[in-house]
């Protein structure tokens, strides 16, 4: 398999770990209660965790696997002139990637970096498949954006990467300007209509939890890094390199499970160079992977690692060493893990 080959597969892995496993529970919580008391106050949730944390891979991954199909079924039971059979059949063959941008039950919105309230709209517009999302006023635009919310009836909303959306707070709380105002005041009215998933780095902490926000809150979601000197967080972080190596053969990139990923000293290593983080794991081993098919060898070794942790882990300093080559001779401790996840952007 080719270097290209090998993202690709990487790309549709979806591997469970406890910590997806709860936070899609508390998604099914909030949707069961749009559900059952559609014009009660809704709930908000917090996932707020450092970058290639898994955060947008287990909303994807409840979306795929749960909504999807849910969807399709609620299709075919409407369907009942042949061209919209037709349709229905036609649209059931797409990838999944694409069947969850169709689906209508739960709206996933990526902001764009350096987002204002005027582009927040827009990003949501883009979600929706408006054709023209950046035309007409802000208020248009919401205005659209709250319209198609109701019409297609959408049970719950993602909001990921919120720390993109950007406030002036050069000076005194982020309260306290007129456009904070006006992110807190759109989305306590959302919330009011519909459940909200808040992702993001702590950054996002200030621009969204004011307390009229997280008094309608369920508590936050925890995706905290994994550290192994916690005895659940290493068990967690050991069956993940477990689950992915069988991954690897699931999707045809090897013959055979690679078990260097589960032996020895390599799933600490692992856990240091990617503090804790389980997307930064399969980063790692992604890029490893492709060191693999690039150099012709049919297996995956140390080498391969530490290659993989010079390019990526120590590149954007996400490690002070790489333990591959020294061994694993120092853990830095679960509150400078806390403090890289704090100091993300």
């Amino acid at each position: 398999m080719s270097p290209d080959e090998i993202y690709a597969e990487f790309s549709e892995m979806r591997i469970k770990h406890p910590q997806q496993e709860a936070a899609v529970a508390v998604f099914k919580k909030l949707r069961q209660r749009m559900i059952a008391a559609p014009y009660a106050g809704q709930t908000a949730v917090k996932m707020f965790a450092g970058s290639q944390s898994g955060k947008t891979t287990t909303v994807e991954w409840y979306i795929d696997k749960f909504l999807v199909d849910e969807w399709l079924a609620a299709k075919a039971l409407t369907a009942k002139t042949a061209d919209e059979k037709a349709w229905l059949e036609k649209t059931a063959k797409l990838p999944r990637r694409e069947l969850a941008k169709l689906q209508t039950i739960a709206l996933h919105v990526e902001l764009t970096g350096g987002t204002t309230m005027s582009s927040l709209m827009s990003d949501f517009l883009v979600a929706l498949g408006d054709p023209e999302p950046y035309s007409g006023t802000y208020r248009q635009r919401r205005y659209r954006v709250e319209k198609a919310l109701s019409e297609r009836g959408y049970q719950i909303i993602f909001i990921d990467e919120i720390q993109h959306l950007k406030t002036p707070a050069n000076t005194g709380p982020v309260s306290r300007t007129d456009d904070a105002t006006e992110v807190q005041n759109t989305f306590k009215g959302w919330v009011k209509r519909w459940p909200i998933v808040f992702v993001g780095t702590q950054h996002a902490e200030k621009v969204v939890f004011e307390h009229q926000i997280a008094t309608r809150s369920h508590k936050p979601i925890d995706f905290r890094p994994l550290h192994y000197g916690d005895r659940k967080g290493r068990k967690d972080f050991e069956d993940f390199c477990g689950r992915l190596s069988l991954k690897i053969v699931e999707h045809r990139i090897l013959p055979e499970r690679p078990r260097i990923l589960v032996e020895g000293d390599v799933p600490l290593c692992l856990n240091i160079a990617s503090k804790g983080r389980l997307g930064v794991v399969a980063i790692i081993v992604r890029n490893a992977l492709e060191n693999m098919a690039e150099s012709g060898h049919a297996q995956l070794t140390r080498e391969h690692l530490a290659t993989a942790v010079e390019d990526y882990s120590q590149e954007i300093k996400l490690c002070s060493y790489n333990p591959f080559r020294t061994g694993p001779t120092f853990i830095p401790s679960p509150e400078e893990y806390a403090k890289d996840v704090a100091n993300d952007n």
